[in-house]
């Protein structure tokens, strides 16, 4: 049922299949040999890259920088009157700025009157000091203490009496004396007798404070 694959066909010549076995070795071997050729023309028709320079492109622009601050630029230029209109340096190597000169200002209008008043500071008041009532004024010697008298002895008394108001005597002591004596009739005296016309304040009466000497002494 099955055809023999190994049979070998009917009317095969042998010597035919052998030169065809031949020629295809010499086929094969000829390639061999020809390997190199190939080889040449493949090396002589591979590609060649070269790297092309090309220009770099131009550098990218640097931001601008501050102005350098040194001594020479912070030197203040002196000045010289105007000469010209052109700066020119002087001996320094300084350019002069020449000064300008301006014009005097016009004079301020008066100020107009009515509108503005001067103050004047407040006058003093008028004090007018306390001083002896002259109906008074016999009444002003104390009497003579008895126990100065018999021992023949004189003396002066200063009192500090306070006026009131109504000219009266509201306070009495002794600033110096020469004997308590004498320093009581003083103030007894002058509480119960003396009289003032009163201290005044721009014509207000006010109570004040005044010195008085009393000279006691014996009649010959």
């Amino acid at each position: 049922m099955y055809a023999n694959l190994y049979a070998r066909p009917a009317g095969v010549n042998v010597g035919s299949l052998a030169v065809a076995v031949a020629i295809n070795a010499g086929v094969i071997g000829a390639l061999m040999f020809s390997a190199p050729v190939i080889e040449a023309i493949k090396q002589r028709t591979s590609l060649r890259i070269e790297n092309i320079p090309l220009d770099p492109p131009p550098p990218e622009p640097m931001p601008p920088q501050p102005p350098r601050v040194t001594k020479d630029s912070l030197a203040v230029p002196r000045e010289r009157p105007m000469t010209s209109t052109s700066l020119t340096p002087d001996t320094s190597g300084e350019y002069v700025i020449p000064s300008l000169r301006l014009p005097p200002l016009p004079p301020l209008p008066p100020l107009p009157t009515g509108e503005m008043t001067r103050a004047d500071p407040p006058a003093p008041p008028v004090i007018v000091d306390a001083r002896v009532d002259p109906r008074y004024a016999r009444q002003l010697q104390p009497e003579y203490p008895a126990g100065e008298r018999r021992a023949e002895r004189e003396g002066n008394v200063t009192v500090r009496v306070t006026i009131g108001r109504d000219g009266r005597v509201v306070g009495a002591e002794c600033v110096t004396a020469t004997s308590e004596d004498f320093c009581r009739a003083t103030r007894q005296h002058a509480m119960a007798k003396w009289r003032f016309q009163p201290a005044t304040r721009d014509g207000v009466a006010t109570e004040t404070v005044k010195e008085m000497t009393v000279r006691f002494q014996l009649m010959s």
